[in-house]
């Protein structure tokens, strides 16, 4: 008889907890091989290379901003979903913050550079500003000073453009600044 039981971490934890330690590398090589996001989180959780932000940082860039000659769409989920990735295998909230702010400055780049795009890709920017000044509030003076300028680069450069997400993101920006008393 055939179960329709789906299959759960604890039917994989019983079968791994009897394999000996060459096996489990082995099997661990081979996911690592199989996938460069495989290859990307085991960099990112041990901190291998000097990068580890880097190819997180690349699938960003190639879903917000895509080369326009390669007739690639902008893949707003793809590009928060490297963010929610990296934040998985390391828990670093400081590389978090540093991938939110460039998900919103490629965005913003590619539509400065490009002209409007639509209701959906401004809520998206919009919603990450939001979240980047909400994780900036619970931080110290220093990493708030860090980002001050690049978010208001953000923002100045945004004047020109519709569907309201200048004056949102410029809303956005004077009330975290009002309080946090940042000049």
């Amino acid at each position: 008889m055939v179960s329709n039981k789906k299959s759960t971490w604890k039917d994989v934890k019983s079968i791994l907890v009897k394999k000996d330690k060459s096996e489990l590398l082995k099997l661990i090589r081979d996911l690592y091989s199989y996938r460069a996001d495989n290859k990307a989180f085991i960099h990112s959780r041990y901190s291998i290379g000097k990068h580890r932000l880097e190819p997180y940082r690349s699938i960003i860039s190639e879903a917000l901003y895509p080369d326009v000659h390669s007739n690639k769409p902008i893949r707003l989920s793809k590009g928060k979903k490297a963010i929610s990735d990296y934040f998985k295998a390391t828990k670093d909230k400081a590389g978090r913050l540093e991938l939110m702010v460039h998900y919103l400055e490629t965005g913003n780049r590619f539509t400065v550079d490009f002209g409007d795009i639509d209701e959906q890709f401004y809520s998206s920017l919009e919603s990450m500003f939001e979240r980047i000044l909400s994780e900036l509030k619970e931080q110290p003076s220093d990493v708030q000073e860090k980002y001050h300028s690049r978010l208001e680069d953000v923002v100045m450069s945004a004047r020109n453009l519709g569907w309201g997400y200048y004056d949102c993101i410029c809303a956005l920006f004077d009330e975290y600044k009002t309080e946090t008393n940042s000049t």
